[in-house]
């Protein structure tokens, strides 16, 4: 058995288990989804004030907009499933011994407690954004074409990469910091801001967050689901992403050069 299948087959097991306890809970998945719903429909109307006496703001129709809005939900609703559950998690792990623990194990650590643990309540989240988007695709009057829906699908990778990269470093700076229990909202704070296209933002800021990268993690992807993407985009949207998880790598190994366990 090589490394990755291995790797895999550790992570099956441990979703299993999560799952099996969070489904004891079923009334937090039915209450989830309802809310879930319910702010995405408010989203949904309140984009449609931008366009109440316009038909494009910054060059982005009502039905364009709702594609990133539902963009913004799907990468969202992935980062409370898998994401949130283990960064929740690192404090205590520093604090009470368990990544000492972890680090044991012949298993590769960053992955073992960046995707150890994940929450169902969660789960249909975002294919209610990609129902969203896919809505706002139909409405905008544009076809989708074989290569649209490639792109797309290469910069969603893309900026799933970028989320996960983010979270790895929010758990190198929790191991640094130990007492950091609030850092799962400074990522949350960085998806927000991609909750509309960049395009909206006036300069300075809509460069800032075309650098940072925060732009491709939803204006990118539907762009690219539109059919208006730049070509360029798709050699660096993978450069841009393999380049966060390098540096987020880094960090993390970093940190844990410097962490001298719980009874330190």
């Amino acid at each position: 058995m090589n490394g990755w299948t291995r790797y895999t087959r550790i992570l099956g097991i441990c979703w299993r288990a999560a799952v099996a306890g969070d489904v004891e809970y079923r009334l937090n998945f039915f209450s989830n989804v309802a809310l879930s719903t319910f702010w995405m429909l408010w989203a949904t109307a309140g984009a449609s004030v931008y366009f109440r006496f316009t038909g494009a703001v910054a060059g982005w129709t009502h039905a364009e907009v709702l594609v990133v809005i539902g963009l913004f939900f799907a990468l969202n609703g992935l980062r409370q499933v898998l994401l949130q559950p283990n960064l929740e998690r690192m404090t205590d792990y520093v604090r009470v011994g368990t990544l000492d623990f972890l680090l044991t194990k012949p298993f590769d650590a960053q992955l073992l407690v960046s995707l150890r643990y994940l929450r169902v309540d969660n789960l249909l989240d975002p294919v209610l954004g990609l129902g969203l988007a896919t809505a706002g695709v139909v409405l905008s009057g544009r076809g989708m074409s074989v290569a649209a829906l490639a792109s797309f699908l290469l910069l969603l990778a893309c900026a799933v990469l970028l989320m996960y990269a983010m979270t790895v470093m929010m758990m190198a700076l929790s191991v640094v910091l130990v007492g950091a229990e609030e850092l799962g909202r400074v990522t949350f704070a960085f998806l927000e801001l991609s909750r509309f296209p960049v395009d909206l933002y006036r300069n300075p800021v809509q460069a800032v967050l075309t650098v940072v990268p925060i732009a491709f993690l939803t204006t990118y992807p539907a762009a690219a689901l539109l059919g208006r993407l730049d070509a360029y985009l798709l050699l660096l949207a993978p450069a841009v992403a393999a380049c966060a998880v390098v540096v987020a790598t880094l960090a993390w190994r970093r940190s844990l050069r410097s962490y001298s366990g719980a009874s330190a």
